[in-house]
């Protein structure tokens, strides 16, 4: 590092805890994130510079797992609140610069887009629905990171795997990384009900998830011994029984098709995306993953028909899938849950979790006066979010806060590794929801409804390559 950015930084670090220190309180046990901050040699490859105020402006959908992944006003004693506001004061301090935050109309809108068209610079960054992004990406109101040279997406605090993904004919308009929680909070985990096992004798599939043995099959066997009629009238329903295994049209359906290594795009030899989604081993995991969801040991549903109360937090379902960030909303369960990854599909394939499209992504609008000066900006928060944030979300939180046994915890671990994008899944076209429109077919035959839309689909794909890549 250069000697003025270290010079730099231990003046800024000098007043900042001198400030602390003399708090109308007299207390500074609090904030000993500001002497943590002092090792900053992970950000030698940026140049601190005083920024004289300037205004960091950012969009975020509604909600306190959104805007305020971002951004809050205060510490409330919540570890991941609190660790969003120190990371906030430290790339404040460093450039001199103040930060804040606009709530979206609602959770999936794409409001910058006209204030962009019109040349309005209102935004550094936006954080939209992953779909959303793409919405931004194709109207030409982004900025293309490849060519923001204080963003360095080779470290570790960027999600290579959508840099791989999206960025096309050199051109890549989103990103996802230690900035946000997101990428963890929304990649899909299989829960199982630790009373469900204790009552069959049956072994928690830790050992096997750990071996490379957890696959659809195993998990399978032990779906159709979990159901049970817990009110003795020879039927299994939602109100009232037991099920092996309880998801949803969006969850199951989709990171099924994951689970054998199966993408909807995938990039050809050229490097473009290609539409990649038949195969004979895609219509196999569909096949069997709907084989088994007929069963009365599974119970798929959606919002229009789902049950009364969530049936894994209420101890009726020996299995569930959902989100990492979903943990922490069973804190309130009687029975002690653990946290594995969703199974492979076979024994040959890898660990794939795909993270819900629901998760938002990192944008910059065109209209950004000084796209190096932003990046900088965004690539410092990432970092130092990567240093706090995500460690307060990850080890913390998740670990120790709400997965309740030592064996989630490295399951947690396998999960963050495994982590994917499919362009094809957050992008648009005819098949990002192919999960989610089988499941709501009665006979769900993926080869012929593949068959039906193929055409539509390559079409909207090149679409959208002409777009998003500008690939003729």
């Amino acid at each position: 590092m250069k000697l003025r950015n270290i010079l730099f930084i231990l003046l800024v670090l000098a007043v900042v805890f001198t400030a602390v220190a003399c708090d109308e309180k007299g207390n500074k046990d609090n904030k000993d994130w500001v002497m943590e901050g002092a090792d900053m040699s992970f950000l030698d490859h940026i140049e601190i510079e005083d920024m004289d105020g300037y205004n960091f402006r950012i969009l975020a959908r509604p909600g306190s797992n959104m805007i305020g992944d971002q951004y809050v006003e205060e510490e409330t004693g919540d570890i991941i609140n609190d660790a969003v506001y120190r990371r906030n004061e430290t790339v404040k301090s460093l450039f001199n610069i103040e930060i804040t935050a606009v709530e979206s109309s609602d959770n999936k809108a794409s409001d910058a887009v006209n204030t962009i068209l019109a040349g309005d610079d209102q935004y550094d960054i936006v954080l939209p629905h992953s779909r959303s992004a793409f919405q931004y990406a194709i109207q030409n109101t982004l900025v293309n990171f490849n060519e923001v040279k204080t963003i360095d997406t080779s470290k570790e605090w960027w999600s290579q795997d959508i840099i791989d993904s999206c960025n096309v004919n050199g051109h890549l308009y989103v990103l996802d990384g230690d900035i946000s929680t997101h990428r963890l909070e929304y990649g899909f985990a299989m829960y199982f009900n630790k009373r469900i096992f204790d009552e069959l004798g049956l072994d928690y599939p830790y050992q096997m998830a750990i071996d490379g043995d957890w696959t659809f099959d195993e998990f399978s066997k032990l779906v159709k011994q979990g159901s049970k009629d817990l009110n003795g009238d020879g039927l299994i329903d939602p109100e009232n029984d037991q099920y092996g295994y309880y998801s949803w049209h969006t969850y199951g359906p989709i990171e099924v098709l994951y689970s054998g290594g199966q993408r909807i795009y995938s990039k050809n030899a050229k490097g473009v995306p290609a539409l990649t989604l038949n195969s004979t081993k895609t219509v196999e995991i569909f096949s069997k993953f709907f084989s088994l969801c007929k069963s009365e040991d599974v119970l798929l549903t959606s919002a229009a028909t789902a049950p009364k109360e969530d049936l894994f937090q209420a101890g009726r379902a020996m299995f569930a899938d959902k989100g990492l960030g979903s943990a922490k909303e069973m804190r309130s369960m009687n029975d002690e849950f653990g946290i594995l990854p969703w199974p492979k599909f076979s024994k040959n394939d890898k660990y794939n979790t795909v993270i819900n499209g629901h998760a938002s992504l990192l944008v910059m609008p065109i209209t950004v006066s000084d796209y190096d000066r932003t990046g900088k900006i965004i690539e410092v928060l990432c970092a130092v979010g990567n240093r706090d944030v995500i460690p307060a979300f990850y080890d913390v939180s998740l670990k120790t806060k709400f997965a309740r046994d030592y064996e989630s915890e490295k399951m947690i671990d396998i999960i963050r590794e495994s982590l994917i994008y499919d362009l094809g899944y957050i992008s648009g076209g005819v098949f990002q929801g192919v999960g989610e429109t089988l499941a709501t077919m009665s006979n769900p035959d993926f080869a012929s409804y593949y068959a039906k839309n193929e055409s539509r689909a390559i079409s909207d794909l090149n679409t959208f390559l002409a777009s998003y890549g500008k690939v003729s």
